[in-house]
Formats: C-alpha cells, sequence, structure tokens
C-alpha cells in the first residue's frame, strides 16, 4: 500500500504539478522570459522632484510614456558604479531605438557631486542620460520608495576621504513610473537590451 499524503501536502504537490506544466506551456507558445528579476506585481513609486544637473527641477513623472532605467550612484565610486554605466551603454548602443529609454543617474554623494562634475561624468556614457544631484535628505527619501539605500564611510587612509556605500542594482520602470525588473551588479549588457526590446515591442512587464 501507498503511504497516505494528508491534504496540505497533496495540494502543494498538484500546485507544483500544475506550475510546471504551465511552465512547460509557456516555453512550448514561445513565452517570454526575463533576464532580470521581474516584480510581480509591478512596485508604484511614487513622483518625487530632484534638482537636475541643467539646474531645474526633475519629476519622475516627466519621464511618462517610456522605460526609464534608474541608478543610485556617485562619480567618485571606484568601480560599481562606471562598470554598470558601461553596461547601459553597452545595452543601447546595440539597440535599434535607444531613444526610446530615459536613463536616470541619481548621486549619492551630492556634496561633491555637483551639476558640473555629473554632468562631465555622463556624458562619458550617454549625452542623453540625466543627473540629478539634490539635498542627501531629499535622495535618500527617494531611495527608500525603491527599497535602496546608502551611507557615508570615512576612509581615512584614501585619497578621496569617504566613499559611499550603496545599492548597487539597476532599476527598470515601467511607462507608468512602476518598477518591473531590478538587475544586480554584473548583470549582462545582452540581458538588458533583450529585456529592454521585448518591452518597447509591445511585450507585457
Amino acid at each position: 500500500m501507498h503511504p497516505k499524503i494528508n491534504a496540505p501536502i497533496r495540494y502543494w504537490l498538484i500546485l507544483m504539478a500544475v506550475s510546471l506544466v504551465l511552465a512547460g506551456c509557456q516555453s512550448l507558445f514561445g513565452g517570454y522570459e526575463f533576464k532580470g528579476g521581474q516584480l510581480d506585481p509591478p512596485l508604484p513609486v511614487p513622483d518625487f522632484e530632484l534638482m537636475s544637473t541643467t539646474g531645474e527641477s526633475f519629476h519622475l513623472s516627466d519621464a511618462a510614456g517610456r522605460l526609464t532605467l534608474v541608478y543610485f550612484g556617485y562619480t567618485f565610486c571606484p568601480d560599481v558604479c562606471p562598470l554598470t554605466m558601461a553596461d547601459v551603454k553597452q545595452a543601447l548602443a546595440e539597440m535599434d531605438h535607444p531613444e526610446q529609454v530615459n536613463v536616470v543617474f541619481i548621486s549619492v554623494d551630492p556634496e561633491r557631486d555637483t551639476p558640473e562634475v555629473l554632468t562631465r561624468y555622463l556624458q562619458a556614457f550617454g549625452p542623453d542620460f540625466i543627473g540629478l544631484t539634490d539635498d542627501f535628505e531629499k535622495t535618500l527619501d527617494v531611495m527608500g520608495a525603491f527599497g535602496a539605500y546608502a551611507e557615508k564611510e570615512d576612509v581615512p587612509d584614501s585619497a578621496a576621504g569617504y566613499l559611499v556605500s550603496h545599492t548597487s542594482r539597476l532599476y527598470l520602470l515601467d511607462p507608468q513610473g512602476e518598477i518591473i525588473l531590478t538587475y544586480p551588479f554584473g548583470f549582462e549588457p545582452d540581458d538588458l537590451r533583450a529585456d529592454l526590446e521585448y518591452l518597447l515591442e509591445g511585450g507585457e512587464g
């Protein structure tokens, strides 16, 4: 005789089996699998206002209607930030319509990232990248909506004087201002490009 399986476990096994069948059907019929980490349901981000490098206020709602990549970093960052921006640059360079994607770089080190400094930094990656640098407390409020953080760390033996420990994820927002995908540091540019092209072609997040 087979051992009895209690109801909760039986239900869980059935649910797992159904999930596997559905996953197989999705693959069979060409369902797209996102390369980034998908948020389902998407996470709405409240509209915010920060100062841009042009001296004008930028609102998240200004980016409405387009896909928007958001990254929190700073120009004195020794490795993670420039490498991530280089990956974003590469992904967009291989797309047919990169102009349909906003890239917003929000400084977590406004003390050193003046509008002039941040502008020069971003020009190395994309002339249309949007740079925001404002009061640190305001920036922290914005980061909270993304589940991100930043904290200054003194480094006495460094010429920089201090570094900023911060979330290194890249966030992809849909045209409605909701986070739909995130990418960890070290993602493949081709993966980001594929997700962006799928969404631009009308695929659903």
